[in-house]
């Protein structure tokens, strides 16, 4: 009598691209087996050809007698998502060969491909003439795989042409950080152990799932925010209690809003890998800027004024209110601190009712080309802006996730008035 003592393969789930795993089987020496691979779609494992058929065959049997104490069988495979296989170890019919059970059986499972999405976010999507403000970029691959795919960024960003919305855009810095971008997710409060609605730092939760320490509580109660800085101080795997570093009036059932912020604390949260591209030392290039495409803003006289800090332009475009931008032309007299005021918006000259309103009194002659410019020396006025970015995903998430690039962070749209 001959015994089988084990068969060993590695149970990770197979990458949706397809593998050729080894199983080994160890026994006595002359232990005779027979083995079958099924799967749940129906489809049975062929040892000659190496490939899954419909049909049954003597060849989606092997019989296999151990020379040795073990033997290696390379199986293959196929690309596929969704499938469980099914590794059947059996005594072949008529020996004395014996396992526990008299049967073996070890269940495999596909995992598919994940997509990262990278996304333009801003809460004020009316200044921009699209929305999202650039289109989606996508790349997709297998969270089991260490691969190196570029996921790049060279798009163009536009400030709305609309009355309501067309007051230029202000860079406030040229370089992206990690800081800039975010994942963000939503979990629902299971119950507050101090009661419903009454001020407390924990809660219980009904999943942890992309949850790290360190995550900032963006919303609460559906779009409440919290006390600025509350972060996740702890989480209790056991319990699903989160745990935060200020005090909440959390309620039960409600909705709460989480974001991984900066490209480290979204690795951790998706247990992805992500980093910038490194840039070119020796040229010293700077690969992940924000670069005005329009580099003046400008406009002409429509109504000669005299001696009036109202003046009738042709075109508004671009040009912001509220003390945040000045201007300089022909005779215009910035002898003292003269910012735009208030616009009144005709974006393309069509209405012929744009109006700008400043600080000075200004008497000028109809056609002077009037040039605009931030008040902070800090910042730039622009219409339209290219966003150059590359990240190297070295890793997919286990699913498709979102990452927000967060175009507030360096980019203020300029308004009629403040």
């Amino acid at each position: 009598m001959t015994r089988l003592r084990s068969i060993l393969i590695s149970n990770d789930d197979i990458p949706a691209s397809g593998q050729v795993r080894s199983l080994t089987i160890q026994g006595d020496v002359n232990s005779k087996v027979l083995v079958q691979i099924s799967s749940s779609n129906n489809t049975f494992y062929n040892f000659t050809t190496q490939s899954f058929t419909s049909s049954y065959t003597p060849n989606n049997n092997l019989s296999l007698t151990l020379d040795f104490s073990s033997a290696i069988i390379n199986i293959s495979f196929p690309a596929a998502t969704g499938i469980s296989y099914f590794i059947i170890v059996t005594p072949a019919p008529n020996s004395d060969t014996i396992v526990s059970d008299n049967l073996l059986i070890t269940r495999l499972s596909t995992v598919a491909n994940s997509t990262i999405t990278l996304a333009a976010f801003t809460s004020t999507t009316a200044k921009y003439s699209t929305d999202p403000a650039f289109a989606n970029i996508t790349s997709t691959g297998s969270p089991f795989d260490r691969v190196k795919k570029i996921l790049a960024i060279d798009k163009t960003i536009t400030n709305a042409t609309t009355d309501a919305n067309s007051n230029g855009l202000f860079i406030t810095k040229t370089n992206i950080s990690s800081k800039d971008f975010f994942h963000q997710t939503t979990e629902d409060i299971v119950s507050n152990p101090a009661g419903d609605a009454v001020s407390n730092t924990s809660v219980i939760v009904a999943d942890l799932t992309d949850l790290v320490v360190g995550m900032t509580l963006f919303y609460h109660k559906g779009t409440t925010a919290p006390t600025a800085g509350t972060i996740i101080k702890s989480i209790d795997k056991i319990t699903k209690t989160i745990t935060f570093n200020k005090a909440v009036a959390f309620e039960d059932t409600e909705t709460m809003t989480f974001r991984a912020i900066g490209l480290s604390q979204i690795n951790k949260a998706l247990n992805c890998d992500i980093i910038f591209e490194k840039a070119n030392a020796k040229s010293n290039q700077k690969n992940i800027n924000i670069t005005p495409v329009v580099r003046e803003i400008t406009t002409t006289v429509r109504v000669a004024p005299s001696n009036s800090t109202t003046i009738n332009i042709a075109a508004t475009q671009g040009i912001p209110g509220g003390s945040t931008a000045t201007f300089n032309g022909f005779k215009v007299d910035n002898s003292s601190t003269n910012n735009v005021n208030a616009v009144t918006p005709d974006p393309d000259g069509s209405d012929t009712d744009g109006v700008i309103t400043c600080d000075v009194n200004q008497t000028l002659t109809v056609g002077t080309k009037l040039t605009f410019r931030p008040v902070n020396s800090n910042h730039f006025l622009t219409t339209q802006s290219a966003i150059k970015i590359n990240l190297i995903v070295q890793k997919f998430p286990a699913a498709s996730k979102t990452i927000n690039l967060n175009l507030d962070n360096f980019i203020t749209p300029g308004a009629a008035s403040w």
